[in-house]
């Protein structure tokens, strides 16, 4: 018989399930009020320091990227109280790469994306698989076979498969078809997970499960 959780757990338990949901709203709320602000393709002073505020205000969401990253790009643009010319660029692009940049287009070929997955960018000239540390996560899609078959392929090549994001992961492999939407799915905890040990200093890559199966037939 399952042991029963103490009434103190339960209360946690309960709190970190309550918070989260409240993180995800909020996430939604920030992503939404990017789009409008690139309704004209621009990004004014006003609008930053709008948006420097709402994150000001929304404290909860700044624990996750983008939110975290977000913030500390416009406390550092803002700290002089003028967003320049060079600013404005780079803050676009951060914008742009958040609702719909190209270059972040996501493997299932969608243009209208709510936030696309963070794949290094460029992807990693190299991938190594002796000694190295690969958590797989996501719906696998590619011809190759099941998640269970590329883990395997990986471990024959000298690689390491981790259930878990971890600080001994290398690389974080997204399945094929994963989507747009990956903050509101279970593979997506993990994302944020390998965002944060990255942000940490560890030199750990985002990749799709397609370059992976490439460079395991190269």
């Amino acid at each position: 018989m399952a042991e029963k959780c103490s009434p103190e757990k339960e209360v946690l338990s309960n709190f970190r399930f309550a918070r989260s949901r409240v993180t995800d709203r909020q996430v939604d709320e920030l992503l939404g009020i990017i789009k409008g602000v690139l309704a004209d393709g621009e990004v004014s002073q006003t609008e930053a320091e709008f948006v420097l505020s709402w994150l000001h205000t929304n404290r909860e969401c700044c624990e996750r990227w983008p939110a975290s990253d977000l913030l500390a790009k416009l406390e550092g643009f803002l700290a002089d109280g003028v967003l320049d010319d060079v600013e404005e660029s780079e803050l676009l692009a951060v914008f742009l790469s958040l609702t719909g940049n190209p270059d972040f287009v996501p493997i299932d070929g969608s243009s209208d994306m709510s936030a696309a997955i963070p794949y290094d960018n460029p992807l990693p000239r190299v991938i190594k698989f002796p000694g190295k540390s690969f958590c797989l996560t996501g719906k696998f899609a590619w011809e190759f076979g099941p998640r269970s078959q590329i883990e395997e392929t990986i471990r024959f090549s000298g690689g390491i498969t981790q259930k878990n994001v971890t600080k001994d992961t290398d690389f974080l492999v997204i399945g094929g078809g994963s989507t747009r939407d990956w903050i509101h799915s279970t593979y997506g905890r993990k994302i944020e997970k390998a965002i944060e040990l990255r942000g940490k200093g560890q030199a750990l890559a985002i990749v799709p499960e397609s370059e992976v199966v490439r460079r395991l037939f190269k």
